[in-house]
C-alpha cells in the first residue's frame, strides 16, 4: 500500500491552514510508525506545519495524528481524501479523548498509543477490513525495542545550529506522570505511572543516527532519581547536547542536576504555571512549592543549564496583581526565558469535565484551543481586561532593554558568551515580532508565512 503520515497544522481566525518556513521539531510519533510499518509498503511523511500536502497522489491510507488546536485542520485533511474514496485513520490525543467526533472524519480512530494496533490495522486496511476503533487492552511495553525511521522525513525543513548537520532530534525515555495536574490530559492519556524504556535502547537510538543535538519529549526526564542517573551517565559517554522538560520537584535532587549538566543538557523548561501557593493548591500542583522556584532557578543557573519557565493565567483566583508579581518574579531571577499560556479546558482533561459542567465554556472552536485563546467565562475579568494583561506583560518583557538584558543574563551562564549573546538577541528580536503581533512567542513553527495577525477582542 502506498501510505501517507500526516502532521498537521492549525487554522487561522478565517479557518485557513498557518503555515511556517520552518517547523521546530521533527515528528517522532510518526517516524515511529514508520519504523513499525512493513517494508513492503511505500511510506511519505508529511509535516504540515512546513510541507505542502499533494492532494492529487493516489493513497491507500492516510494516517493523521492531532492535538486539540490541529484536530479542525485534521478534520479538513480526512475528508478531503475521504472524497477521494481514500481511507483515513485519525489518531493522537484529541481523538482518543472524542472518537465520536473524530469518527465522523475518517474510517478509523485508534484511541491511545498507536505501538501495538498499528501493524494489525495496516494488515486490516489491506483486507478492506478496517475496524471503526482501534484501542489497545494495555499500555504498551516499552521494553519493546523500536528505533525510529527518520529516512522519509524531510529534516531541512527545521532549524539547525550553523554548525550542525542536523535538527535538534526528538527522543524519549518515559510515558506516563504521577502527578494529576486539573489542567493536564498527560496521566490520562499515557497513565498513572511512569513506564521507563531501558536507557540501552536509548543509547541505541542515539547511537542510530549521527546527530550531535536531541531534545527529550518527556514530560518530567527526571521522574524517577535513580533511572535518570543512569540515563545521564549513560549520555556522558556520548558527545551530545540536549534538552528537555522537569518538574520542580527535582530540587530534592541537587546531584541530578549536576549530572544532567555533565551529560550534555543545556537546556530545561520548568512548568512553574504560578507563584501563588493556593492556586497550585487548588489546581493539584501544590508539588511546586513557590518559596522553592528562587534556589532551583540558581541551580539550574550554576550548572549552565538555560532555565525556560513557564507560567498560566486564567486560574480562578487570578488578578491584576498576579501578572505584576509574576513580572518581578522573572525580573529578579533574571529569567532569560518564559512562556505565558493561557489556562485551557483542554478535551480529556479534569478541569474541562469541571468548566463544562458549570457552562463556563463559550468558545468550543477546537483552533483556539492553542493556550493564548481565552475560552471561558473568567469570574475577575472580561476577555478584554484579560488579554489587555496577558499581551500587556509579554510585551513589557520583550521591550528592548530587557530584551537586552535577558540575552546578557543567558550568555553570561554559558562557556560561548559572544555567540549566546549574539544568539540570544536574535531569539528575543524574534519573540519581540511575535508577541506585538499577538502571537506566542513559541509556536508549532518559526516565521509564518500566511498567518492571520489579528487581535483577538
Amino acid at each position: 500500500m502506498k501510505i501517507l503520515l500526516i502532521n498537521p497544522t492549525y487554522l487561522d481566525s478565517n479557518d485557513k491552514p498557518i503555515k511556517f518556513r520552518k517547523a521546530l521539531f521533527p515528528p517522532l510519533n510518526l517516524s515511529i510508525l514508520d519504523s513499525l510499518t512493513p517494508k513492503n509498503h511505500l511510506v511519505t511523511v508529511v509535516n504540515e506545519i512546513a510541507e505542502d500536502i499533494d492532494f492529487s497522489i493516489h493513497y491507500d491510507l492516510v494516517g493523521i495524528t492531532a492535538m486539540t488546536r490541529q484536530v479542525e485542520r485534521a478534520y479538513q485533511i480526512a475528508d478531503a481524501f475521504r472524497k477521494k474514496n481514500t481511507k483515513v485513520v485519525l489518531g493522537g490525543i484529541h481523538p482518543s479523548f472524542l472518537p465520536e467526533e473524530a469518527k465522523q472524519h475518517a474510517d478509523s480512530v485508534v484511541i491511545g498509543e498507536a505501538e501495538t494496533l498499528w501493524e494489525q490495522l495496516l494488515s486490516d486496511c489491506e483486507h478492506n477490513k478496517l475496524k471503526p476503533i482501534y484501542k489497545a487492552d494495555s499500555m504498551p511495553d516499552l521494553d519493546r525495542l523500536i528505533i525510529p525511521n527518520w529516512k522519509n522525513i524531510n529534516l531541512k525543513i527545521y532549524p539547525k545550529r550553523f554548525w550542525e548537520k542536523f535538527p535538534a532530534m526528538t527522543i524519549y525515555t518515559s510515558r506516563g506522570c504521577q502527578f494529576a495536574c486539573k489542567f493536564c490530559s498527560v496521566q490520562k492519556y499515557f497513565g498513572k505511572t511512569y513506564r521507563l524504556r531501558p536507557v540501552s535502547h536509548i543509547i541505541k537510538e542515539i547511537d542510530n543516527f549521527p546527530a550531535t543535538s536531541y531534545f527529550f519529549i518527556d514530560d518530567n526526564i527526571m521522574c524517577k532519581p535513580d533511572y535518570s542517573r543512569e540515563l545521564f551517565k549513560a549520555l556522558a559517554k556520548r558527545n551530545i547536547t540536549w534538552g528537555s522538560q522537569i518538574s520542580s520537584t527535582i530540587i530534592k535532587y541537587p546531584d541530578l542536576i549536576d549530572l544532567a549538566a555533565k551529560s550534555g543538557c543545556v537546556a530545561l523548561f520548568v512548568g512553574i504555571e504560578s507563584i501563588s501557593k493556593s492556586t497550585l493548591q487548588k489546581y493539584n500542583k501544590g508539588f511546586n512549592k513557590v518559596e522553592q522556584y528562587d534556589e532551583l532557578i540558581k541551580q539550574l543557573q550554576r550548572v549552565k543549564i538555560t532555565p525556560t519557565l513557564s507560567f498560566m493565567f486564567g486560574f480562578d483566583d487570578d488578578t491584576p496583581e498576579q501578572f505584576k508579581q509574576t513580572l518581578l518574579f522573572i525580573k529578579r531571577n533574571k529569567i532569560p526565558f518564559t512562556q505565558f499560556w493561557i489556562l485551557t479546558p483542554f478535551p480529556g482533561t479534569e478541569f474541562y469535565t469541571e468548566l463544562n459542567n458549570q457552562e463556563r465554556i463559550y468558545d468550543h472552536r477546537w483552533s483556539n484551543y492553542d493556550g493564548i485563546h481565552l475560552v471561558f467565562n473568567h469570574d475577575n475579568f472580561s476577555a478584554g481586561q484579560f488579554y489587555e494583561l496577558y499581551w500587556g506583560l509579554q510585551q513589557e518583557l520583550h521591550k528592548y532593554n530587557n530584551i537586552f538584558k535577558m540575552a546578557w543574563y543567558s550568555s553570561s551562564i554559558s562557556d560561548k558568551r559572544f555567540i549566546t549573546l549574539f544568539a540570544n538577541i536574535i531569539r528575543k528580536m524574534y519573540y519581540r515580532r511575535n508577541v506585538y503581533s499577538y502571537q506566542a512567542p513559541i509556536t508549532g513553527g518559526l516565521n509564518p508565512i500566511n498567518k492571520n495577525l489579528n487581535k483577538y477582542w
